[in-house]
């Protein structure tokens, strides 16, 4: 692959100011291929955050089920685990634009058709789950192969920059795009929420056939797949040998299995049937869920020391189990609004020191294969969302939160009193070579 050169003349890198501010962090802005791909994310990453907000509130409205809601997230994050095993291979053989225009098809086609639908007043409850399988099937794709299109658009030095400012037109739009979907959600229908999400998707589209850099042939590995399922295995079959990486997988499953899917299945409900408030809140609470995640992440990677992420993640589940219980029986948004911050604060962390552990514990020729296995946790996501709309279906999406709290609260507490469990927890020795570059590297492995 050949780099453009930047549309600026070479300078000297200027000293730092105050021992922080450092210009050479922005010099990927000089290459204007990698403008275009951060407003490509900026643009696609606004059109996700108000399907993320519109679809659960739509299913409320529509069938007035909760368990519904849970099928309608567990159906978006279907494909994602059944598509990991082979996304690599396919980002390897084809050009990595065709990949990413794939991609954004089939989420203009999910938006495209949940559009005319509501245009037509013909929109039912199994159209938005079937569509959430098409558009879910996008995300397992997306991400890697924009990743893989940064080293041949920018210089080596600037590679690095490059990883990290690619996720701020991600991360910032986590709270701008839920706040734009509250205020559709608040003066505007559905039809229009997805009518601006498809033009949003196709707007992505476009840039992406605007990125001139040129890419190098992809020479097919006839081996890959096979390849990938010894990986796959050979992580498997390690983490059995060693016991320990099971803790850090067992720790984590716990999390995604009775956290993560609280945002897309209880929140809605709480706000509009619990609460009685305007479903334009639902989007705002998002909102206040990316700044708790945003901070969170600033907090654990400005720690001058990470010496037992074990610990670290215990301490999250206590943190997000108690998150959930005061949830349950929050009177008022207020109190909503506090619970959901921190709760999306621990969803958000939970992935990077779950990776740190597995890279600070594995031998340097098993850490490919240890950070597969966190591909495979995420999947039981899908299982706290099903589990998750049976809970409010069943029970109400109060006593549904107090029990996802209580299972959290109850994990951890198993883990403190297990001799064995809390040896490992308190293990700080096996992390004294792990520096503070490899945890903000493990982050960006998520």
């Amino acid at each position: 692959m050949t780099s453009e050169q930047p549309d600026h003349e070479e300078q000297a890198p200027q000293p730092r100011r105050f021992g922080v501010w450092n210009p050479e962090a922005f010099a990927p802005f000089g290459y204007r291929d990698f403008r275009v791909l951060w407003l490509m994310v900026f643009v696609r990453s606004a059109a996700l955050w108000l399907e993320t907000v519109a679809r659960p509130v739509l299913i409320v409205e529509l069938t007035g089920s909760a368990f519904l809601l849970g099928a309608v997230l567990a159906a978006y994050m279907s494909p994602t685990l059944v598509l990991a095993p082979i996304a690599g291979i396919i980002i390897d053989r084809f050009p990595h634009r065709r990949v990413l225009i794939g991609a954004l098809t089939a989420n203009i086609t999910s938006s495209g058709l949940l559009f005319i639908l509501l245009l037509l007043d013909w929109a039912e409850g199994w159209q938005v789950i079937v569509l959430a399988v098409v558009s879910g099937s996008s995300t397992g794709f997306f991400h890697p192969a924009r990743r893989a299109m940064l080293p041949g658009m920018v210089d080596q030095p600037h590679l690095r920059s490059a990883v990290a400012l690619s996720q701020t037109g991600q991360t910032s739009m986590r709270i701008g795009g839920a706040l734009m979907a509250g205020l559709l959600l608040m003066f505007a229908d559905f039809t229009w929420i997805f009518g601006v999400m498809t033009v949003l998707n196709v707007s992505a589209a476009i840039l992406v056939i605007l990125i001139q850099t040129r890419e190098e042939p992809h020479q097919p590995d006839p081996d890959a797949a096979r390849s990938l399922l010894r990986q796959v295995t050979a992580g498997a079959r390690w983490a059995i040998e060693s016991r320990w990486p099971l803790a850090v997988v067992g720790i984590s499953a716990v999390l995604f299995i009775f956290l993560q899917p609280y945002e897309g299945v209880m929140i809605p409900l709480i706000v509009i049937e619990e609460l009685g408030e305007h479903k334009a809140w639902v989007g705002y609470l998002v909102a206040v869920g990316g700044v708790g995640a945003t901070l969170g992440s600033v907090l654990i990677a400005s720690m001058t020391e990470i010496r037992s992420p074990n610990a670290i993640m215990v301490g999250i589940i206590v943190i997000a189990g108690t998150a959930l219980t005061v949830l349950s029986q929050a009177p008022h948004l207020a109190v909503v609004a506090i619970c959901v911050f921190f709760g999306s604060a621990c969803v958000n962390n939970m992935v990077s020191v779950a990776n740190l552990a597995l890279l600070a514990h594995a031998p340097q020729h098993m850490r490919g294969q240890a950070l597969t296995l966190m591909n495979l946790v995420l999947g039981t996501s899908l299982i706290g969302a099903l589990i998750a709309g049976t809970l409010a279906d069943s029970i109400g999406a109060r006593w549904g939160l107090l029990t996802m709290g209580a299972c959290l609260l109850g994990c951890a507490l198993l883990a403190l009193s297990t001799p064995r469990v809390r040896w490992w927890l308190w293990r700080r020795a096996m992390y004294a070579d792990v520096s503070r570059e490899d945890w903000l590297q493990s982050g960006r492995n998520e």
